[in-house]
């Protein structure tokens, strides 16, 4: 992997947890940080509640750059607990997180009359 692959994989940007960088799946996030996670969830939503957690990790390293490994691992552990409890409850238009799915509307498909 170059450095510019390694600088834009998924895991790149948590400076001080090396146990993160180059992660790719949903799965390995989880597996990474010790957090479960129901395989049906991430089938759903897999896409949204990494949206959700990247948002909240970037959020929190935003906020607090100088937090500790320790910190920084405890609150990556608590964002994707957290996605992942949304979207075990509500399903991605439901919980109106991302402005793409806000105007949605279902759509019916099906035969003309």
């Amino acid at each position: 992997m170059s450095p510019r692959e390694k600088e834009e994989a998924p895991g790149a940007a948590l400076p001080g947890l090396p146990e993160l960088e180059g992660l790719e799946s949903a799965e390995d996030f989880f597996a990474a940080l010790g957090v479960p996670f129901d395989s049906r969830v991430l089938a759903v939503s897999r896409l949204h509640l990494m949206k959700r957690f990247g948002l909240a990790m970037q959020a929190f390293l935003l906020e607090r750059p100088a937090a500790s490994e320790g910190e920084r691992r405890a609150a990556l552990r608590a964002a994707l607990r957290e996605a992942h409890a949304l979207f075990a409850r509500s399903t991605p238009l439901e919980s109106g997180d991302f402005g793409v799915l806000r105007g949605a509307r279902p759509v019916k498909l099906g035969r003309r009359e």
